[in-house]
C-alpha cells in the first residue's frame, strides 16, 4: 500500500469526517450534502488515484490504493468515495470523461430498469450493471426513493437516456471496495469497544469475567485482521486472473465477519451500542448493511467453491488458510497494543 497516500486520507478524514459530520449528511436529505468533504478528497487527487497519468491520475494499482479504501471504511464516510475511485478508472479506460461528483455503483434488479444503490441519495451518478450492458446514468434523469435509514436509494432508469460503457464486473467491483471499506469499520468497531472497556469506571468482578472479555476482544480483533488480510488480497488481484476467486474470497469473509463483529461490540458495550448519540452505531449499522450488499457470504461462498474446484479440486480449508494467515496479523497489531491489560483490574 502506498503510506503517503493512505497518511493523507486519514488526516483528511480525521480532521472533516467526524461523527457529527456523518450525521449531518445522513440527516439532510440532500443530494449535495457533504460536499465540502468531496471537493478535499478531489484536491488531495484521492479519487483519481486509479486512473492513468495521462487522464490526469496517478496510475496507482488497486492494491497501493487499499489504505483509502479502508481509511474511508473507518471514517464512514457518507459519500460513494470507494466507488468512484473505481468508476472513474472504468470510465478513464473506456476513454471517456468522469463526472466529477460523487458516482455510486449499482446491479440493476429483474426488471433491468431498477436498482438498489448504495449512497444513491448523496450521488450525482450511478454505474449499473444490467443484463444488456453496462450503462453510466446521470441520476438527474432517473427516478431516486430513499431505501431504508441511510443514505442508499432505490433508483429507476431509462437505458436510453443513458451511456453504454464497454466493462462487465460491477458486482465483482462493488464487493471488492465494499470488503476493503467494512475492514476499515471493523476496526473502527474494535478501537471504540476497546476503548470502552478500558475506560470503565468499576471493577470486573472476578477473573472469570475478565477472561471472557478478553476472549470475546480477541475473537474480534482476529476477524478484523482476517477481514482486513483478505481485502488486501483480493485489491492485488485487481485485473489478474485470480481477480473473481480473490473478491469472493474477500467478500464472504468480510460479510461473515460483519455481524461477529458488530454483535460483540454491542455486547460488551451495552445498551450504549444502540444510542443513536454514541458513534458505535455509525459503523455496526453500516455493517449489517454491508454485509449484504454486493452479494452476501452465501452467495460469494458458492463462488468460492466452484472456483476453487475448478481450479485445484478442493475447496476445504480455503477460509482457515486465511484465518490461520491472518492470526499473526490479529496478535501483532491488535492485541498486544489495544487490548485491555491496564484498563481492567480484577477483583476476586
Amino acid at each position: 500500500m502506498d503510506d503517503r497516500l493512505t497518511a493523507s486520507a486519514q488526516a483528511v478524514l480525521a480532521n472533516l469526517c467526524t461523527p457529527q459530520f456523518v450525521r449531518g449528511v445522513e440527516a439532510a436529505h440532500n443530494r449535495r450534502a457533504g460536499r465540502e468533504l468531496w471537493r478535499q478528497l478531489e484536491a488531495l487527487g484521492l479519487l483519481d488515484a486509479l486512473v492513468p497519468k495521462a487522464q490526469g491520475g496517478a496510475d496507482l494499482p488497486l492494491a497501493e490504493a487499499a489504505g483509502v479504501l479502508f481509511a474511508f471504511g473507518q471514517h464512514a464516510v457518507p459519500l460513494p468515495a470507494a466507488h468512484t475511485m473505481l468508476a472513474r478508472h472504468l470510465l478513464a479506460a473506456a476513454q471517456l470523461d468522469a463526472p466529477r461528483g460523487p458516482i455510486a455503483l449499482a446491479i440493476a434488479d429483474s426488471t433491468q430498469r431498477m436498482a438498489f444503490v448504495p449512497y444513491g441519495q448523496v450521488a450525482d451518478a450511478v454505474v449499473v450493471e444490467t443484463s444488456a450492458g453496462v450503462y453510466l446514468v446521470s441520476l438527474d434523469t432517473a427516478c431516486v426513493e430513499k431505501h431504508g435509514d441511510g443514505l442508499d436509494a432505490t433508483v429507476r432508469f431509462d437505458t436510453r437516456k443513458a451511456h453504454a460503457l464497454p466493462v462487465r464486473g460491477i458486482a465483482e467491483l462493488g464487493a471488492l471496495v465494499t470488503a476493503a471499506t467494512m475492514a476499515g469499520a471493523m476496526q473502527r468497531v474494535l478501537d471504540i469497544t476497546v476503548d470502552y472497556v478500558n475506560g470503565r469506571e468499576r471493577v470486573v468482578d472476578s477473573s472469570t469475567q475478565f477472561e471472557a472479555v478478553q476472549r470475546q476482544l480477541s475473537a474480534m480483533a482476529e476477524h478484523v485482521a482476517a477481514t482486513r488480510t483478505a481485502a488486501q488480497m483480493g485489491c492485488a488481484a485487481h485485473r489478474s486472473g485470480q481477480q473473481r476467486l480473490a473478491t469472493a474470497i474477500a467478500k464472504a469473509r468480510a460479510s461473515r465477519a460483519a455481524p461477529l463483529v458488530a454483535n460483540g461490540a454491542q455486547a460488551l458495550v451495552g445498551a450504549m451500542g444502540v444510542a443513536a448519540k454514541f458513534d458505535l452505531q455509525l459503523y455496526t449499522r453500516r455493517l449489517h448493511a454491508q454485509r449484504l450488499q454486493y452479494g452476501s457470504e452465501s452467495f460469494w461462498d458458492e463462488i468460492v467453491g466452484a472456483q476453487a474446484v475448478d481450479r485445484c479440486g478442493d475447496a476445504s480449508g480455503i477460509f482457515d488458510a486465511l484465518d490461520e494467515a491472518a492470526t499473526p496479523l490479529a496478535l501483532s497489531r491488535t492485541l498486544s497494543t489495544n487490548l485491555p491489560q491496564q484498563g481492567l483490574s480484577v477483583r476476586s
